[in-house]
This record gives structure tokens, sequence and C-alpha cells, in this order.
């Protein structure tokens, strides 16, 4: 499996430890899959500020907004997602006015264990009846591990009625084959125990989702020769100008990231039945919409898909 796989699916969970450029993956896969002409939708997941205002330079809230040619942005929050739950299971105004207004039925909804994650699985049902294909960059990987096992713990709360109807409706999302989950790691010790713990948990919460796909961002191919890192390391500890102190630095940076690269993969694949796509590092100075194009060109370079239609 690799992106050309996912990108003609019909949903894409996007989620990693915070700081890994999580948001950047999501949109770029949500940009490449734009250029390949499918109708898609960006998710992003939270109260907060939305990330894709920045990258889209788009006044970006619960209603989609279009951000670029066959692609919309939008931010799922819980009162939203809420209140188009309730509309939709309970078609009468009346109702729904009482239900809304009632401190007791909303605490009620707030704290059954579960029916966070289903009413926000039930908004991404919706989407994807709407769209080609739905990218959401889900929260952290703990909470996107929780959001993978809401279902079943809401079916074994409530086994009739509506909640129990979004339950399995999530549920059937979640195993369909059109359904895809991406973690995103970087070679770093800390963030590789993390997505492998991760992946673990959802495969036993959740063992209908198909095997995840990894974006390994940041990744360091490695370029220096072995007798580049040998001199390196007879001229450990050696003292020179300023020049030649600076070019060492640079270089001992480049061979531990090549380094830590090497041992991320090793592990991943060693560890995980994951399929493994990397990502290089690459530069931020030019801002968050030419860096989401460029990761997102980097993928279609990882794969067999055009990148010409991302502007």
């Amino acid at each position: 499996m690799d992106i050309a796989d996912i990108v003609y699916g019909n949903l894409i969970l996007v989620t990693g430890k915070g700081g890994v450029g999580k948001t950047q993956i999501a949109a770029a896969i949500g940009t490449l899959a734009a250029a390949q002409g499918r109708k898609t939708a960006l998710v992003e997941m939270g109260d907060q500020t939305p990330s894709m205002n920045r990258i889209f330079s788009a006044n970006i809230g619960y209603e989609p907004s279009k951000v670029a040619d066959n692609l919309w942005a939008l931010n799922v929050d819980w009162a939203s997602a809420l209140q188009e739950w309730i509309q939709r299971v309970v078609p009468i105004k009346r109702v729904v006015k009482l239900i809304l207004e009632n401190a007791l039925v909303r605490r009620f909804l707030d704290a059954t264990p579960g029916n966070r994650e289903v009413v926000v699985l039930s908004k991404l049902v919706w989407l994807c009846q709407q769209y080609d294909l739905v990218v959401v960059d889900l929260p952290a990987s703990g909470h996107a591990a929780s959001l993978m096992a809401a279902p079943h713990r809401m079916l074994e709360l409530f086994r009739n009625g509506p909640i129990a109807d979004r339950g399995r409706e999530a549920l059937k999302l979640l195993g369909d084959p059109g359904t895809n989950l991406v973690l995103v790691a970087m070679p770093e010790e800390m963030v590789i125990n993390e997505t492998i713990e991760t992946w673990q948990k959802i495969r036993e919460s959740t063992p209908s989702l198909k095997m995840p796909l990894v974006v390994l961002n940041r990744a360091m191919r490695p370029t220096l020769t072995d007798d580049e890192r040998e001199l390196l390391s007879r001229l450990e500890g050696v003292e020179g100008g300023a020049d030649t102190a600076e070019m060492l630095k640079a270089a001992r940076w480049e061979a531990r990231q090549e380094a830590s690269t090497a041992v991320a993969m090793s592990r991943l694949t060693s560890e995980t039945e994951m399929n493994l796509v990397e990502i290089p590092a690459l530069s931020a100075k030019e801002g968050s919409a030419p860096l989401v194009r460029n990761v997102a060109a980097a993928l279609a370079r990882s794969s067999n898909l055009r990148s010409k239609g991302i502007k």
C-alpha cells in the first residue's frame, strides 16, 4: 500500500505524536488528492483555531470552505457536531430545541463514554457521502486510539436506539475497505516508540481497520560516504577556524540524522506490519502553504501520482 492506494479510497485518518507535522501531512494528502481531480474534504478536529486557516489563508469554520480546486476545508468542533447530530437523529425541530436547551440532557450527552467520538465519526460518515475523499487531521495519537475504540464502547452501553445505530454506522465506516489510517512519525526515539504503541492499540481495538501507512517525516537518507564518516570520526575533538567548525557541526548533524532515520526505518519495518513512506526534511522558510505543496509533491514522487496540478 502507498499514497496512490489511499488517495483513491474514501476516508483517510491522519494522526501522530504532537509536533511531527501531522497537520502538514494531512493538508498535503488533501492537496495531492485534489490534484488528481478528487472532490476532497480536509477536516481538522477540535475547538482550537484551525491551523488550516494559516495554510490556506482562509477563515475556516464548521461549514466547508473551498480553499483550492476540488478541495474544501472545515473544522469539526464538538458543539456544532452535536447540534447537527441531534438534528439528524431527531428530525423534529421543537424536540431538538428542547434537547439542546436542557442542561441535564446536555450533561448526559457530554458525559456518556464514547458519545463525543461517535458524534464526530457520524459527521465523517455524512461527509463521506458528499465527497470523493475525506482527509481527517485527527487529534494526537492517544486521542486517536480512543476515537477508534469508541464505537465498541458505545455498543456495550446501548444495544438499540439511535445512539446504537450511530455506533454501528461508525464501526462500519472504520472497517470499510476505503478507510485508511496514516500515522505520522519522525526519526526520533520517543516518536517511534509512540507510533508503534499507537499501532498496537488501534490494531487491538479496531482489527477491522486496514493496516496503516506510516509517513516518516523529515527523514534523512544517507548521503555521506564511508570515507566521509571515517573522516568525521577522526576529526572528533579537532579544533579549527570558525568556518571549519561550522562545516564539521553541519556534517555531524547530518550524520546523526541519517543514523536516526536508519534506526527508525528498521524499527518501523521490523516491529510492525505498517507500510512506510519517507518525506525528506523540507524548509519552512517560505511559509506553511509552500511547505504543504512541497510535501504533497514529495508524496507524489513516492508513488505514481501526478503533482503538476499542485499550486
